[in-house]
């Protein structure tokens, strides 16, 4: 069954296309075209690559360490300086350290939900659920929507890491309509597979054309969401088939020193990835790390084994953005749906906690080197500058050259802004 209004696509649903004889032509000759329709189409827009930390990380234990709090804060972990002139982060992100001037640290993150499937909404929409029984679109979404070409040759907003069908927030574009829906890609490695045609290349056509004819006129007397998704998501299959495009997705293509600075794990080939997708003028992807959600001292222990993961991963994405003249152009995110508990828990581990925690910017042409925002001793309460979701989702839409103001109309008629209204970007972040 392809994509629903409700989900992004998947190598599954090309596969299927790709068995009935519906798949991508040569791939020889696409980096030659892509750069082609680059200088063509000027474009000039920023790109963003959000880091998504599921479970929520401790703010402690990352980017606000307490080494004069107790044990119970600190858990035993020392603080770092940074390239950031008195700026200090946890012991256990060295490299990360080193490019700290190219980062904000946003410490004053004071948010209100802290159930994880209400949060992984707020952070990623910048409205609570539920609200006027709207299905909001996620940043992605709006960054499709908003920054892509309707020519453009890629997908505009993938996600790759952990499979997204539990979180369908993330793959409902909301009333931004299934064009908008992203890609997804659980393992990196894997790229898009199965697109090479099992039918000669006439046959190809007669079978694209024909399906491509059943499904307008299937949807000319069937008026429905449905029906509207299984079109688009048919259309955009097509293209993306014959666009020649299949070697953004080919990790074999990088040289091996590259793949081993990213890291030989999945969410170090999901930055690379996202590199990659980047450079050639994707505008939006989402890097999955997931289990951070450590309650017991077993989970706490498996959340902190992600930490040089992290910092392998993350540290060789704005090092090599940087090197490629991409960093000032790229807005990277890191952030999780909201932060850990200050004190240890007596089971070993740190809860949810949405009161007080960090999130981080990198790139994108904001000023780096700085805090903005502060935690009380503990790390228990925003003491200066709190910083609100909607504030959040403000600043991060400024800094893409997008206009959080603008409205929206929805199918129904509903105008709607992009950002919730009464709210500013973070001027500091911008100097």
């Amino acid at each position: 069954m392809l994509a629903t209004h409700r989900s992004p696509i998947s190598r599954r649903d090309l596969f299927k296309l790709s068995a009935a004889g519906i798949a991508a032509a040569s791939v020889s000759g696409w980096f030659g075209s892509l750069a082609a329709h680059a200088e063509k189409s000027g474009r000039k827009h920023k790109s963003c690559i959000l880091l998504w930390m599921d479970g929520g990380p401790s703010h402690v234990d990352t980017f606000d360490p307490k080494p004069e709090a107790g044990a119970q804060i600190h858990g035993g972990w020392k603080a770092i300086a940074t390239s950031a002139a008195g700026v200090r982060i946890s012991e256990k992100l060295p490299q990360t350290a080193k490019l700290m001037h190219h980062a904000a640290i946003l410490r004053g993150m004071s948010t209100e939900e802290a159930d994880h499937g209400r949060a992984r909404v707020y952070m990623h929409t910048g409205y609570k659920p539920g609200i006027g029984g709207v299905t909001y679109p996620g940043i992605g979404s709006t960054v499709s929507a908003e920054l892509s070409e309707t020519d453009f040759p890629l997908p505009n907003f993938v996600v790759t890491g952990t499979p997204l069908n539990k979180y369908d927030f993330v793959g409902d574009p909301g009333y931004r309509g299934p064009l908008h829906a992203p890609l997804a890609l659980s393992e990196p490695s894997k790229g898009l597979e199965n697109l090479k045609p099992i039918v000669p290349q006439d046959d190809f056509d007669d079978r694209a054309n024909v399906l491509e004819q059943l499904e307008k006129n299937f949807a000319r007397t069937t008026k429905s969401p449905a029906a509207e998704a299984h079109q688009t998501t048919l259309a955009r299959t097509l293209k993306l088939m014959k666009s020649d495009k299949a070697k953004a997705f080919d990790l074999s293509q990088e040289p091996a020193a590259m793949k081993q600075a990213y890291g030989d794990h999945q969410f170090g080939r999901g930055c690379l990835l996202a590199r990659r997708l980047i450079e050639t003028g994707v505008p939006f992807v989402e890097v999955y790390l997931a289990n951070w959600d450590g309650h017991s001292k077993v989970e706490a222990d498996r959340a902190k084994a992600l930490m040089p993961v992290l910092d392998i991963g993350m540290s060789a994405l704005i090092g090599d953005l940087k090197e490629r003249g991409l960093l000032d152009s790229t807005l990277i995110i890191w952030m999780g749906e909201f932060g850990r508990t200050p004190r240890i828990s007596p089971q070993g581990g740190r809860d949810h906690y949405a009161r007080a925690w960090s999130t981080a910017l990198v790139g994108g042409g904001i000023k780096g080197g700085q805090v903005i925002g502060q935690t009380d001793a503990n790390a228990a309460d925003v003491k200066d500058r709190p910083i609100s979701v909607r504030d959040f989702m403000a600043t991060v839409c400024h800094a893409l050259g997008i206009d959080g103001t603008k409205k929206i109309d929805t199918p129904s008629g509903r105008p709607i802004q992009i950002v919730d209204k009464g709210v500013t970007p973070i001027k500091e972040v911008f100097g």
